[in-house]
């Protein structure tokens, strides 16, 4: 009889898994992925249950952003990305002020007239933050180029919302902090603007 030959297969390791931040929130399990290439796609902030303080910034690829309301006034938040913790805090002037934990500042909402607003990130010239009709809203540079823009979901009794990102706005080293402090003015403004 005849000796089968032996055929060795040497497979190559796969790519591997994109590291997550594990965090446990209330017994919920929540593993923070860096944005990456998934800001190509459609972003959306998501409530996961009615009255939950609780909003998740999700993509195809999985969850990228955590914020959690703190308080009765619903005026301080903390944000998890899959790198730090930040705090999100909205003055009785209804202006937002994101910050790292050792205080530093990452951006600022300086609230207008006639629901014109401006943010002012911590390296950079300020943009321009406006709202428009049905509760969706835009940021552009001092050029009027978008950068972002954000629209409401319709869900029962949660607030959620649709991010899409243009290519000046994906190229921004600052897009994370955007991302948290945009979505944290929208869903501190009156309930009636939302949707």
């Amino acid at each position: 009889m005849r000796k089968r030959p032996v055929v060795i297969v040497n497979a190559r390791p796969s790519a591997p898994e994109p590291t997550a931040r594990q965090l446990d929130v209330d017994g919920r399990v929540h593993a923070l992925m860096a944005l990456g290439d998934a800001a190509l796609g459609e972003l959306r902030w998501l409530q996961p249950a009615a009255f939950r303080r609780e909003w998740q910034l999700v993509s195809d690829r999985g969850e990228h952003l955590l914020v959690r309301g703190h308080g009765l006034t619903g005026r301080r938040a903390t944000v998890e990305t899959p790198n730090a913790t930040w705090e999100l805090v909205r003055s009785w002037a209804g202006q937002v002020s994101l910050a790292a934990t050792e205080g530093r500042p990452l951006a600022r909402v300086v609230t207008g007239w006639l629901g014109g607003s401006r943010i002012e990130p911590a390296a950079g010239p300020a943009l321009v933050w406006r709202r428009h009709w049905r509760g969706h809203r835009t940021l552009a540079d001092e050029e009027g180029h978008e950068l972002l823009g954000l629209r409401p979901l319709w869900a029962f009794l949660r607030w959620q919302c649709v991010v899409t990102l243009t290519d000046a706005g994906r190229q921004r080293e600052d897009l994370v902090p955007l991302l948290a402090a945009t979505f944290f003015d929208w869903l501190s403004q009156p309930r009636g603007h939302a949707h």
